[in-house]
């Protein structure tokens, strides 16, 4: 699998003020969260279990999950774990695939941005699909009239067009991958911000830069 941060460059430096700027905490990445070197990723082997995932987890990290804050989502069906961005990036590029092949999605939901004092929160579900997940952290909770069921419909469509991988889902966000690189690239920026204008806000030129990430890297990123 090929690094998530570096399918999520769109977020550094220059794309990441031209394209977040609506939102000022998400205004770039540190040196942290760039892409890790392939010798430190954390590569954890197959669970059997989601007990045995969890386990897993927990003695890379030496982070206790917790329970989720979506809902009412049981610790036997999720954990949370919050994390130093490294620590939480080298786990996410390094284990996702293996634990996604084995039934269970581990994902972020929330970055910290190299904000000091705070945590990434990584969730893990018993579940490898990730519509569920979706639906279960609630993403859009009807922000900006986009419910969870609106977001699902819409990357269903987008997938039966431009397969992706998803590595992220937030209550305002979802980023990861396409599986290959687009044929349309700009169409495919296009449809991406008229579904979620506040990725192209603020300046003419983010559109340009949004389907040029797309094309260089693969990278699926909405927010709202």
């Amino acid at each position: 699998m090929a690094s998530t941060a570096s399918s999520l460059r769109i977020l550094v430096s220059a794309v990441a003020v031209a394209l977040l700027a609506p939102a000022a905490a998400r205004a770039s990445l540190s040196d942290a969260q760039k892409a890790a070197p392939a010798s430190d990723l954390i590569v954890l082997a197959a669970p059997a279990d989601f007990a045995k995932a969890i386990e897993a987890v927990e003695k890379a990290t030496g982070v206790k999950g917790e329970k989720l804050p979506f809902g009412d989502i049981p610790l036997t069906e999720g954990r949370s774990f919050s994390l130093d961005n490294t620590l939480a990036e080298r786990l996410l590029e390094g284990s996702h695939a293996v634990f996604h092949k084995a039934g269970y999605f581990l994902f972020r939901y929330e970055r910290s941005f190299g904000m000091a004092g705070e945590k990434d929160r990584l969730g893990l579900m018993k579940t490898g699909d990730h519509r569920t997940v979706v639906r279960k952290v609630g993403t859009g909770s009807g922000h900006k009239g986009l419910g969870s069921e609106t977001v699902v419909t819409w990357l269903d469509a987008l997938a039966k067009d431009e397969p992706f991988e998803l590595y992220e889902v937030g209550t305002d966000y979802v980023a990861g991958r396409f599986e290959k690189t687009p044929k349309d690239p700009v169409a495919v920026a296009k449809r991406c911000a008229d579904f979620a204008p506040d990725l192209v806000a603020g300046r003419a030129s983010t559109l340009d830069l949004l389907a040029g990430e797309i094309k260089a890297n693969r990278t699926l990123y909405l927010i709202w």
